[in-house]
């Protein structure tokens, strides 16, 4: 059993036309992608002398613009062999394990946040595949993936017996309909990454440490080659319509087995209490907060990897808040590493100290404690300098100015404009889910 590359499902964006009963799919899809001519969009890098933290840091996000670029092709291509040969894409996100056999044919899905454990086989689309078959194909990634599925059933029997069967037969309609799903995750993919460049840049303008004009025009420019990669991306896809988008004569049945839904968040949660513990008394920092957030960033799940790329059980991005954090812990100028944060303990660790650099470093002019954890919060997800747009009102990244309004208002109407104003929707109903989430482990 070989696993094949773990990689990101984002949020499903709806698109408003139906092609499931289209007669020419691949018209309706043309249409559809219509209008995605490059446009040339340069911009001059400034020469100014940095220090040599800054010279790193310029230079490694050279690194991890071609980083993204070629991280995103592979992505791409794995995708459109996944569309190719089972008409749709499945793929791992921060919530949902998902892993393919050697030969192609089986796949699991392992999704930490509504309890669900899939398996699928590919096959002709005459019959479907006896129970010894769907046994022995559980019993081989049970074998590969022992580690993650003990992290899930926690104990819970998988009783295949018990499970629920359903089949899709492979066709054109539904590869068109992957398709077009896969044009609007290209579209979110590229929000987020703005996102991270966003955090990236909170370093100097959140504290105002750099002159704000440069660094807003390096952030205009580098969000702007992210909208020309979108624009490539989308011409690739397009490209390639015709060739995955072939008639495939296979079936796939599907084996679901559902876990009680009950505490058992809390019952993975329980494996990680002890070292929770130690951090947050460490670093100052409520531990319902930390299992919070490990539970809206990754349901519990060890292995977590989102397409950014951000890794394990409090989804830290190695290139932002690993950065952040290992200059606060080790005095280290360079990104955390995958396989660093894929082990639980420093994944806890990393994550906790980066509540606590934005709750004592950067939000540390919000006078009110309750005040300060919603900012804290939603500057997890989206930085500092997003939260400050909100309060200040000509715009600006600076935390230091929003501050001084936020101290003005009441906890209660900062959590307001939190979730009315904040640039992304996606950090709106982070923020809620955090909440909510809090509630559980108090």
């Amino acid at each position: 059993m070989k696993k094949v590359l773990a990689l990101t499902v984002l949020s499903q964006l709806v698109i408003g036309a139906s092609y499931a009963n289209s007669s020419s799919p691949f018209d309706e899809l043309s249409k559809e992608m219509e209008g995605y001519d490059s446009k040339a969009q340069t911009s001059p890098e400034n020469a100014e002398t940095r220090s040599e933290f800054e010279q790193f840091k310029a230079a490694h996000l050279g690194e991890y613009e071609q980083f993204v670029e070629q991280h995103l092709a592979e992505y791409d291509a794995f995708r459109d062999e996944l569309i190719k040969h089972w008409g749709e894409a499945k793929v791992a996100s921060r919530n949902e394990y998902v892993s393919y056999s050697e030969d192609n044919l089986s796949r699991l899905e392992i999704d930490f946040e509504n309890n669900e454990l899939t398996l699928s086989i590919r096959h002709d689309g005459d019959g479907a595949p006896s129970e010894s078959n769907i046994k022995r194909e559980f019993e081989r990634f049970r074998q590969s993936e022992n580690a993650v599925l003990q992290s899930f059933l926690n104990g819970e029997p998988a009783k295949i017996s018990e499970a629920s069967q359903d089949a899709y037969k492979i066709d054109r309609n539904l590869k068109v309909n992957a398709i077009i799903d896969a044009k609007a995750k290209i579209k979110q993919q590229t929000v987020e990454q703005k996102q991270l460049l966003d955090k990236k840049a909170d370093e100097k303008l959140a504290l105002a440490q750099s002159d704000a004009s440069e660094v807003v025009e390096k952030l205009n420019a580098d969000k702007a080659k992210l909208e020309q990669l979108e624009v490539k991306r989308i011409q690739n896809l397009a490209q390639s319509v015709r060739q995955i988008a072939g008639q495939n004569d296979e079936k796939v049945t599907k084996v679901t087995i559902k876990l009680p839904q009950g505490s058992l968040a809390k019952k993975r949660a329980s494996h990680y209490t002890e070292h929770i513990s130690k951090q947050s008394e460490r670093f100052d920092i409520d531990s319902s907060l930390v299992l919070a957030v490990m539970h809206t960033e990754s349901h519990f799940n060890p292995l977590a990897k989102s397409h950014i790329p951000a890794y394990g059980l409090m989804q830290v991005v190695p290139t932002s808040a690993g950065v952040d954090v290992n200059r606060f812990l080790f005095k280290i100028d360079a990104p955390m590493s995958a396989p660093y944060l894929f082990v639980v303990n420093n994944n806890i660790e990393a994550g906790t100290a980066y509540l606590h650099l934005l709750n004592d470093r950067y939000l540390r002019n919000i006078k009110d404690p309750v005040s300060r954890k919603y900012c804290m919060i939603a500057a997890y997800n989206t930085g500092a300098g997003n939260v400050a747009r909100v309060f200040n009102s000509d715009g600006s990244r600076n935390i230091n100015s929003a501050s001084k309004v936020i101290n003005s208002m009441s906890s209660e109407r900062v959590l307001e404009a939190l979730q009315s104003g904040l640039p992304y929707d996606e950090t709106k109903h982070y923020l809620k889910k955090v909440l909510k989430a809090e509630k559980l482990y108090i």
